[in-house]
């Protein structure tokens, strides 16, 4: 049997070898889908590359970053139970929505089809963020969207809280208003081997250059190991655009 696994590289528009990363796993066949940060630094360079490869659609990586109070670093403003607290707040929710809504319009005037949605560093992983985009990208026709019902992993701060049944209720809402979604996500290129549900999604960081992670990731999709663990698995790799309207591995 086929597998379907869209390999999705995360943060494009952050920098310039950020872009060239994800261009070349593109170009090779190794990335399958991209998610854009509009606001963020290079995203006009973002948005020329992939003019060039001839995508019309993409994926919106919403960054709220600022509001919660993370920066590039790791590091968090808020103390967890303050910002739970904030969470807690229709009119602190109502100034995330209006930077989440601003981003969303701003892909869709660039003239790309937003084919799905997720956030920087999975802070839709929080039940309230996690509503308030989902109301918004039922408003404003995103058909698919990030979820991982084992809840998400952050490397660099404390942990999103996870209550499985929190996220069985979040899976519901997904499922109720037909918002497609994988069956399973993982993170990280050398995860590949370990996707056990299908359709999955694989969320990769690749860059040219800068961070070394990051070059690392992009040698990992490019690497030999890799295209074995593809065909081995019989893995096809497909973009969200392929997989929306379907709703079981083929």
């Amino acid at each position: 049997m086929i597998h379907s696994v869209i390999v999705n590289a995360d943060d494009l528009g952050l920098s310039r070898e950020i872009n060239k990363g994800i261009s070349k796993g593109m170009e090779k066949g190794v990335v399958s889908d991209a998610s854009l940060m509009i606001e963020a630094p290079c995203s006009g360079d973002a948005l020329e590359g992939l003019k060039t490869l001839g995508v019309g659609h993409i994926g919106i990586h919403v960054n709220i970053d600022e509001q919660i109070g993370w920066d590039i670093h790791g590091k968090e403003r808020f103390s967890r139970n303050d910002l739970m607290s904030m969470l807690a707040s229709e009119d602190f929710l109502a100034v995330c929505r209006e930077r989440v809504r601003a981003q969303i319009e701003k892909v869709m005037s660039s003239g790309l089809s937003p084919t799905h949605i997720d956030s920087h560093h999975h802070v839709h992983g929080f039940p309230p963020i996690f509503s308030m985009i989902l109301d918004l990208a039922i408003e404003y026709g995103i058909p698919a969207m990030r979820f991982s019902a084992d809840g998400y992993t952050l490397t660099t701060r404390e942990p999103i809280p996870f209550h499985a049944s929190v996220y069985r209720t979040m899976r519901e809402a997904l499922e109720r208003e037909q918002i497609f979604f994988c069956k399973s996500m993982m993170e990280g290129a050398r995860k590949i081997p370990d996707i056990s549900s299908f359709p999955a999604e694989l969320v990769v960081h690749p860059s040219s250059g800068g961070d070394p992670w990051r070059e690392g990731e992009l040698e990992t999709l490019l690497s030999d190991a890799f295209h074995e663990a593809v065909h081995d698995r019989d893995v096809h790799l497909v973009s969200y655009k392929d997989l929306i309207g379907r709703r079981s591995d083929p």
